[in-house]
């Protein structure tokens, strides 16, 4: 897998983790996962919804790429790569509404 395909799977959970539907879920859900020693802020708390969600994206998008190296016992190539783009890319596909409505188209 090259930099770039790395750099376009970061780039597509980046997005999922701010646009995604699920990014509501995760920030309703602040009790269970936030500090209570913290002071609740909005933004803080909205930032760090939105890294969950998007770090959740990069897991679980590698994991069919995962059972793809394990199926043929191939070890990086470069097929696994694109397995993986193509798993973050399926899970980014809710978050295309908010990201066109953000582009103004």
């Amino acid at each position: 897998m090259t930099q770039h395909h790395l750099a376009l799977i970061i780039g597509l959970a980046i997005l999922n983790g701010i646009f995604s539907p699920a990014l509501i879920a995760v920030f309703a859900l602040y009790p269970v996962w936030y500090p209570a020693f913290l002071p609740a802020i909005l933004p803080v708390m909205f930032a760090l919804s939105s890294v969950i969600v998007a770090t959740l994206t990069l897991m679980i998008g590698g994991v069919p790429a995962a059972l793809y190296e394990r199926a043929t016992r191939h070890e990086k190539t470069p097929m696994s790569g694109y397995v993986w783009l193509a798993g973050v890319l399926v899970l980014t596909l809710p978050a295309i509404p908010g990201i066109t409505n953000a582009l103004g188209l």
